[in-house]
């Protein structure tokens, strides 16, 4: 680019022409420069050289042209002028200069030409903005060559376009990127908007030119969920109490109205709460094994990795545990219930406790009793309540024989019982009748044994017999202990002491303190089902089946017609390309035999239903108790 220049021919008798230009000025709205130029005598020789035939020619224009003869000289003045060239639509101009002259003689003998670039005109304006979060204002600025220049702002981002402003005359325009764009980047929470700025000079567009920012989805914009409802699974609890019962109820915990936002689809899931977690929309607990109120949480992720608003559900647990004996009492008695170790009569005496669930729950209770040397029991048609004496045998009880007695609870969903003995009638001692048995305190029946009525003590290294095999079992089962069985019987009824159901639905595992899944005892977690997330699959590759397919070979020529001159009459003609003669027609060059060889491509197909699978060990159930007192 330039402002001025020359061009000088070549010298005869030491004479030669210079036409020289320069910028006058340059019109910025209609995109043209002016130019002053001059054609002038140079050359190394001095005096004069008569001349004519002068001719400079500017942008195709013949601005000079001059057959007169003149004395030459060295910075002699022949022509000088102005000329408008017009630029091109960007601004920029390049233009063709030549000059001639006859010098010493009367035909052209020194002659000059060349290409000279103008300075640019500024054209389409410099556009320019901030990076901005959608829903927010930015500014777009515009940098202008002219005052009278006008503009319109227009943007893509993604398959979206729009208009910002149309033909404005500011130089500083504000924006606001809807929030409706995230739309378009449902995988991604940034992407790139193009401004495109186009210049008008009235209603002549002069060009355009663009700016890139960066639109950010506001943190405003995530996922979303309608609701977390929860849905009892009674199981073994009768569906009419309509209650949470702990330890026999489950729940079905569902996400409702999960959706993504502008364009985002959901990812993932989560739900806990209860000891329990899931990765499912929805999924079913296990046995609820605490009481009160349980509060299940839920959350989603879509795939630009937002966490929506947390939903959550709470339901309320009732308390349950099995029915227990917290003491019992078997004796003699008369018909009035006096105690009489000579009695025909048994007199029960028996507290125990059991989950009212909200008084949804009862209790039925049942005495039996049988001969000891008997299998089959008698029902003895003898309701109890807790802690009140009641009588029953009708007077079939025999003084000769000992008896067992058992009491039974029976809930909703546990039976358990207790057995205990009424020994025969009281003596101090007494021997078999023609046997070999004896007894202390009662009467012997049975040979070969030695038996002790059960009113009476036996001490065994100073305790009582009962409490040595207390403090036995105590020994073997020491609070914190866990007892398993495939009878549903509370172990107090064995060993004493207080036991609550334990570990319902869940597999023991050894405490490792150096895996904080088991770090501590009694840490529950783990899943039955679950389902993978993409980071979980395995790495694995899919195999595109194709083969690639060849072209047929042969080898070819073509043929390209030429003109031909014609030089009859005046000029030079040629003949069109249809009546061409043969004589004027070429071939192209034949090519060997060659193929091509072209690769199937395609894409593999998306599959799996993205279900959750079992997660579930081999196992085998039992009853588990742990004694807590």
């Amino acid at each position: 680019m330039a402002s001025s220049g020359s061009i000088t021919s070549n010298e005869k008798e030491g004479r030669s022409i210079t036409l020289s230009w320069s910028i006058s000025s340059q019109d910025v709205t209609q995109n043209y420069s002016i130019i002053s130029w001059e054609l002038t005598g140079s050359g190394s020789a001095s005096g004069y050289v008569m001349s004519g035939a002068f001719k400079a020619v500017i942008n195709g224009v013949t601005v000079y042209s001059s057959e007169t003869r003149i004395q030459l000289r060295n910075g002699t003045s022949v022509a000088s002028g102005t000329l408008q060239i017009s630029h091109n639509s960007d601004g920029t101009k390049s233009f063709s200069l030549s000059c001639e002259a006859g010098v010493y003689t009367y035909a052209v003998s020194v002659s000059a030409s060349g290409t000279h670039t103008l300075n640019t005109i500024p054209r389409a304006s410099s556009v320019s903005a901030s990076n901005v979060t959608m829903g927010s204002a930015t500014t777009i600025a515009i940098s202008r060559a002219s005052s009278a220049f006008t503009h319109t702002l227009t943007y893509t981002f993604g398959s979206a376009t729009g208009t910002i402003a149309t033909k404005t005359t500011a130089t500083s325009v504000s924006w606001t990127p809807p929030v409706s764009l995230a739309s378009q980047i449902p995988k991604a929470v940034t992407g790139t908007c193009t401004i495109t700025c186009t210049t008008y000079n009235g209603s002549t567009s002069i060009g355009s030119k663009t700016c890139t920012l960066t639109l950010t989805v506001p943190t405003t914009v995530k996922p979303t969920i309608s609701s977390l409802t929860a849905t009892r699974v009674d199981g073994d609890v009768p569906s009419t109490w309509g209650i949470y019962v702990q330890t026999k109820s489950k729940a079905t915990l569902a996400i409702n109205g999960a959706a993504g936002s502008y364009g985002s689809t959901i990812a993932s899931y989560s739900i806990t709460g209860g000891g329990y977690t899931s990765t499912a929309s929805s999924f079913t607990t296990g046995s609820l094994n605490t009481s009160g109120t349980i509060t299940f949480t839920a959350t989603v992720t879509d795939s630009r990795g937002r966490v929506s608003t947390a939903a959550t559900v709470s339901i309320s647990v009732v308390a349950y545990s099995p029915p227990s004996f917290s003491s019992y009492l078997s004796q003699r008695c008369l018909s009035t219930g006096t105690i009489d170790d000579d009695g025909t009569y048994i007199r029960g005496l028996v507290s125990y406790s059991y989950a009212s669930c909200n008084s949804k729950n009862t209790v039925t209770r049942a005495t039996y009793y049988k001969k000891a040397s008997d299998t089959a029991w008698t029902n003895a048609g003898a309701a109890f309540s807790s802690g009140t004496a009641f009588t029953f045998g009708g007077g079939k009880i025999s003084t000769e024989t000992s008896y067992d007695i058992k009491y039974t609870l029976t809930d909703a969903f546990t039976t358990i019982a207790i057995q205990d003995i009424v020994s025969t009638a009281a003596v101090v001692m007494d021997f078999k009748q023609g046997g070999k048995g004896v007894a202390v305190g009662k009467v012997s029946e049975v040979d070969k044994a030695f038996e002790v009525a059960e009113d009476w003590d036996v001490r065994v290294y100073g305790k009582l017999l009962k409490d040595y095999i207390k403090s036995l079992m105590g020994e073997m089962y020491p609070v914190g202990s866990i007892y398993m069985s495939v009878k549903n019987t509370n172990p107090s009824a064995y060993f004493g002491g207080t036991w609550v159901a334990w570990g319902t639905g869940r597999v023991p595992v050894g405490v490792n303190t150096s895996d904080s899944n088991f770090s501590t005892v009694e840490k529950t977690g783990g899943a039955s089902t679950v389902t993978l997330t993409t980071s979980q699959m395995p790495s694995h590759t899919h195999t595109f089946t194709g083969s690639s397919a060849t072209t047929s070979s042969s080898s070819h020529s073509h043929t390209i017609p030429n003109t031909v001159g014609n030089n009859s009459g005046s000029g030079t003609k040629c003949e069109t390309w249809s009546n061409a003669s043969d004589s004027g027609r070429t071939l192209t060059s034949s090519s060997s035999s060659h193929t091509h060889t072209v690769t199937a491509k395609g894409t593999n197909a998306n599959t799996g239903g993205g279900g959750s699978h079992t997660n579930l060990q081999p196992y085998i159930t039992c009853y588990m108790w742990k004694r807590t007192a």
